[in-house]
């Protein structure tokens, strides 16, 4: 008997998705190309990344004005900087230099000295009554070599060498310079009676006697006021972002040129080349380093090969809002005036920071997340220039949204995390006023905090507006997009419906069941119920083909060999893959197609083959009645592959009850394992353990017993038309409304 060849559906007219979804599919390829390979992300990243961290480095400043000239535009300090005032420090170090009081030596023992050469001398006691009375006249001023030695007015500090001790006074006006106390010394001897004749023989050795008592200690003086100066530390100027240096039409002052030189030179000196070839390098660094951690989660993951890109372009977004809203703040508020709005540096806390760890959140987990703020938060810090208090805060605002965010069924969600941001953000700011530096203003710590609230919820504007996109741009399967997806009116479900309803019904029983489990071991249960929905849509292209569709006593498989039939079967996977495929279903719902069956066996045609005597022939090939796979590459795609056995299975039993079912559990879930379908998953033995009591519970309660309805016999149903009168025996139409 010639055998007839299996019903083939063109996937055309209405069948076909159309041109547009075959595009959308073919587009969807060329993306993943895209996705996969890293140089041009790797390129986009320095290319943007580094000119957004580096900022204002990369622009040189305008030149500063001299002094005396008329400032042609408002001047504000791009950036904060530091710098040392040379001109200042010099005038604070020349007034510290010039505070040291010139130093004398005071030698109380000089007269004493004389009068000890005097009575060496062995004069006459009359002669040496009237010398020494001479000599004490004299010693009784200070007597220094030079009067130029002296300042003219002030104080000095005098030194007693052998008394050890030193004190200041005022600069002694009656000092005598040597010549004039000689002179002194000769009229104080005349005025002691000496005669011509003594004054000729004694004036000399009288005048020799006399020495200056006070002498000044120029090394020591200059000593002292090198100390002086030493102590002085260089004025570090400090020049907040956004402060005023000159405004439009104001007369450039000696110093505000001088302010404006120094602001200028130091930012000469960060744009060198060893500043920018130190940044590319630390911008480098975290690139290597976001590879090699998209590498290791892939292994760990074995899927998302979309990671790197999306890292790279939600960091470069990131740090373009950041800048933006660093330049729109500093020029919004020149024309303020009072404080602290005019101040620019207490809005940076607005800035929604935390965007971009949200939305790696909501787009690949809390995990991965964690890593993007290591690699955010460093390039933020350049960009403010490693501002402690900023950087802290931007830490902690990326983990306070990544923690806050753990749900996300409504796309109200980012609102609700960005109000939760908001006050954590508070919270925050005024944590950190603890900090050095930190402005200790009452106005400006409420001014702060306002601004950390208004940062978290434009964190939820902007995630809200960009999730969608990127969900879109990655195909990434997000719970709001599986909601959507489990929406009965999605045009291929009602195709399912519509076309294979067995299938339908067969698919909604395994969501059911791997939902169950997927809860027990802790899998993602709502992917497990959405995706079993569409893990069957193949069914629909040859829907008579499969036994849940089949009509009783039609079965186009006994018109077919076994071989034949086991290729019509294992064809649903792949043609469901494409047909899902081009209605632009998500990749991880993609991968559940052909995973739910992995390599197993087309056992029931396996065993007609064996015994059929149309495969004389030749020996049989156990490949030849085995699905394409791959395994179940992920826990979720294990219970898939558990699920859909056992509701198949489930439908068999003619008395099902829970020992019954049990059993049919344990022999399908052995069967599986035996089979090494579970090798290339995550599926541990507990799971399995864990999973099976969830499909018990789910299947009991499923086909559960029901009682008889009294005065029923459904075996004996009478065939009337439910139209024209009513008979003797109906019962009235009231009870018939209420079902009595």
């Amino acid at each position: 008997m010639a055998e007839s060849p299996p019903e083939r559906r063109d996937v055309s007219a209405a069948r076909r998705p159309g041109y547009l979804a075959a595009l959308r599919a073919g587009m969807h390829d060329s993306m993943e190309r895209i996705y996969a390979s890293r140089a041009p992300w790797a390129l986009l990243f320095f290319v943007v990344v580094t000119p957004l961290a580096l900022g204002p480095r990369l622009v040189p400043d305008p030149a500063a004005p001299p002094a005396g000239s008329v400032a042609a535009f408002d001047v504000l300090a791009s950036e904060t900087r530091e710098f040392t005032d040379e001109g200042t420090t010099r005038e604070v170090r020349a007034a510290a230099r010039d505070s040291v009081r010139p130093i004398y030596d005071l030698d109380s023992r000089t007269m004493q000295v004389a009068l000890e050469h005097l009575a060496a001398a062995a004069f006459e006691p009359a002669m040496s009554s009237r010398l020494e009375q001479a000599l004490r006249a004299v010693y009784a001023r200070r007597i220094v070599g030079s009067r130029a030695l002296l300042p003219a007015a002030g104080r000095v500090t005098l030194r007693d060498t052998h008394a050890a001790r030193e004190w200041d006074e005022e600069a002694p006006a009656a000092a005598l310079s040597l010549e004039e106390a000689r002179r002194l010394a000769l009229a104080a001897l005349r005025a002691a009676g000496a005669g011509r004749q003594e004054m000729r023989a004694a004036g000399v050795f009288l005048q020799d006697l006399v020495t200056p008592n006070m002498v000044f200690n120029g090394t020591l003086t200059e000593s002292r006021r090198l100390e002086a100066s030493a102590r002085i530390e260089p004025l570090v100027v400090r020049i907040p972002k956004g402060k005023v240096l000159l405004r439009r039409g104001e007369v450039v002052g000696e110093g505000a040129a001088r302010t404006l030189a120094g602001y200028v030179h130091a930012g000469a000196g960060q744009r060198s080349f060893r500043v920018l070839l130190g940044s590319v390098l630390f911008v480098g660094l975290l690139l290597l380093f976001m590879s090699r951690y998209v590498d290791s989660h892939r292994r760990a993951h074995r899927r998302e090969g979309h990671l790197f890109a999306l890292l790279v372009l939600v960091t470069v977004f990131a740090l373009a809002v950041d800048r933006g809203f660093l330049w729109l703040f500093d020029r919004m508020v020149v024309s303020l005036r009072a404080e602290p709005y005019s101040n620019p540096a207490l809005y940076r806390y607005m800035v929604p920071m935390a965007a971009g760890a949200m939305l790696i959140t909501l787009l690949a987990g809390s995990r991965v997340a964690a890593a993007y703020t290591l690699f955010h938060v460093p390039l933020f810090g350049m960009m403010v220039r490693w501002e402690v208090p900023l950087l802290l805060y931007c830490l902690i605002s990326n983990l306070a949204v990544i923690h806050g965010i753990s749900g996300y069924r409504r796309r109200t969600a980012p609102i609700q995390a960005g109000l939760m941001l908001g006050a954590i953000n508070a919270a925050a700011i005024l944590a950190l006023q603890g900090l050095p530096g930190a402005p200790a203003r009452a106005s400006h710590i409420v001014f702060e905090m306002a601004c950390g609230f208004g940062g978290g919820v434009l964190v939820a504007v902007l995630v809200s507006f960009l999730l969608p996109l990127l969900e879109s741009m990655f195909n990434i399967l997000t719970d709001v997009r599986l909601l959507e997806l489990s929406n009965l009116n999605n045009p291929l479900l009602r195709r399912l419906a519509v076309e294979a309803p067995g299938s339908y019904n067969h698919s909604v029983i395994v969501g059911t069941l791997a939902e169950a489990a997927a809860e027990a071991i802790g899998a993602n249960a709502l992917f497990c119920r959405v995706a079993a929905y569409y893990h069957d849509v193949g069914k629909m292209l040859k829907p008579s083909y499969f036994i849940e569709n089949q009509r009783e006593g039609d079965n186009r498989h006994d018109r077919l060999s076994p071989h034949m039939s086991a290729l019509v079967i294992a064809s649903h996977v792949k043609e469901g893959y494409e047909l899902a495929k081009s209605y632009g279903l998500p990749q991880a719902v993609l991968d559940i197609i052909p995973q739910h069956h992995g390599t197993r066996k087309i056992n029931y045609f396996y065993q007609k083959a064996l015994q059929s005597g149309s495969e004389a022939t030749g020996d049989v090939q156990e490949s030849d009645y085995r699905y394409p796979g791959p395994k179940p590459q992920t826990k979720e795609a294990a219970i898939f592959m558990l699920s859909d056995s056992i509701e198949a299975a489930a439908r068999t039993l003619e008395d099902p009850s829970p020992a019954r079912f049990k059993g049919l559990i344990r022999t399908i879930v052995s069967d599986v394992v035996l089979d090494d379908q579970l090798d290339e998953s995550d599926l541990t033995f507990s799971d399995l353990e864990r999973a099976e009591g969830a499909f018990l519970r789910t299947l009991s309660s499923i086909y559960h017993h029901r009682i008889d309805y009294p005065g029923f016999d459904f075996e004996r149903t009478p065939e009337r038309s439910f139209h024209g009168s009513r008979t003797h025996d109906d019962p009235p139409p009231t009870m018939k409304r209420w079902g009595r």
